[in-house]
């Protein structure tokens, strides 16, 4: 290893960011380490806000990267091709030279892969897709239908901004389950009346086959039609760590372990939505911003530890609640235990809509708090025991 030890990090999303700053940060290291982050864009993309800005009720959802990121973080702009963890290189697409690493942090979040989106729908896996559908749903006539692929978290908000923007569009939201299903039954009952009211068709236990740019075709021969189709389902992890060769899971995820780190390759870390971690720590987590936060820094705290020659701890990672926006006007806000099992208790209507966009802005306030106090950020533990699922 060189004098100054060299560490890359790929992805700057919230884990990326948040990792990048407790490093930089750390005074104890300061003289020791380098930080570089590479990533596509300049900027920073609140990805939280994407169908906000897809509804037309945002502008942008993008964050200037020099107001969070630590001023001893360089930040390359580009993409990574390829991981070459024996010569410990980060190759970059196009015609840019290779990162070279002495520990990497591997915190590419998850996507939306093009292949994964039929043809003729739109997805929401970054400001380019917003933007875009944006442009399609301010070009439909009154009386034009909407249907939204995908009742998880992201497709009942989806619609309900949709809905709430665009009362004179008919807004059709489509599960191939239970609308909701991860939430308490009381809960899911208010969600879906919530939807309800503002005029969201609700379709259950509905499979989608196919779709073109004027129908829906579901799984039991039904022709729906549909002017705008909005793809929210198959959220999954880049390539980059099994086409590098690296340990993977069967969605791609690098493997890593209770500390974060790769054990075929100790000095590769992860964090975020694109790794696995041991299930024993994190069987019970999900792809979230609320994940990768605490992910982000207990990795920048497991590197801390490697380079200190101390023995890093294993994460301890949970969650209190779930926040979910039901357009500007409302929102549900569903108590959980640190497993992420939904509690009896919620709070609904326009109290849970103000939590919910302070919640949303203070994911950017606790990665700008480790510009100003390094280590300061906090999250709540995990469950005492982690069944694997």
């Amino acid at each position: 290893m060189s004098a100054l030890c060299r560490v890359v990090i790929i992805g700057a999303g919230y884990a990326g960011v948040m990792a990048a700053n407790r490093l930089a940060g750390n005074q104890r290291l300061s003289e020791s380490i380098s930080v570089t982050v590479l990533n596509p864009v300049a900027d920073f993309v609140e990805r939280i806000r994407l169908h906000v800005v897809a509804a037309g009720s945002r502008d942008s959802a993008a964050v200037p990267m020099w107001s969070l990121l630590h001023e001893r973080a360089d930040l390359v702009e580009g993409t990574a091709s390829r991981i070459d963890p024996e010569r410990r290189t980060v190759h970059v697409s196009g015609d840019r030279a290779p990162l070279d690493y002495d520990v990497l942090l591997y915190s590419v979040g998850s996507t939306q892969a093009s292949s994964s989106i039929p043809a003729g729908a739109y997805g929401l896996k970054d400001s380019e897709d917003a933007h875009r559908l944006r442009a399609r749903l301010s070009q439909l006539e009154r009386g034009a239908t909407v249907s939204i692929i995908g009742a998880g978290l992201t497709g009942i908000e989806v619609a309900s901004e949709i809905a709430e923007k665009y009362p004179q569009l008919r807004v059709r939201l489509i599960s191939r389950g239970v609308i909701a299903e991860s939430l308490s039954g009381s809960g899911r009952h208010a969600i879906t009346k919530r939807l309800s009211m503002i005029g969201v068709e609700l379709v259950e236990n509905t499979e989608v086959q196919r779709c073109d740019d004027s129908s829906v075709r579901t799984s039991g021969g039904d022709s729906l039609r549909s002017d705008c189709t909005i793809w929210t389902a198959g959220f999954s992890a880049p390539h980059l760590a099994r086409d590098s060769g690296l340990p993977t899971d069967a969605l791609g995820r690098l493997m890593v372990d209770e500390s974060l780190s790769c054990p075929q390759y100790p000095d590769i870390f992860g964090a975020g939505d694109a790794i696995q971690a041991s299930r024993t720590v994190a069987g019970h987590l999900r792809m979230s911003c609320a994940t990768a936060l605490p992910l982000g820094a207990h990795a920048a705290d497991s590197i801390i530890a490697r380079l200190e020659k101390r023995a890093p701890a294993p994460l301890s990672a949970g969650y209190m609640l779930r926040c979910i926006s039901l357009g500007r006007k409302s929102g549900l806000i569903q108590i959980v235990r640190a497993d992420d099992q939904p509690r009896r208790v919620f709070i609904r209507g326009r109290l849970a809509g103000l939590a919910k966009e302070q919640i949303c802005r203070k994911t950017l306030s606790w990665i700008r708090g480790e510009l100003r106090k390094n280590g300061s950020y906090s999250w709540p533990q995990g469950p005492r025991s982690v069944e694997a699922r």
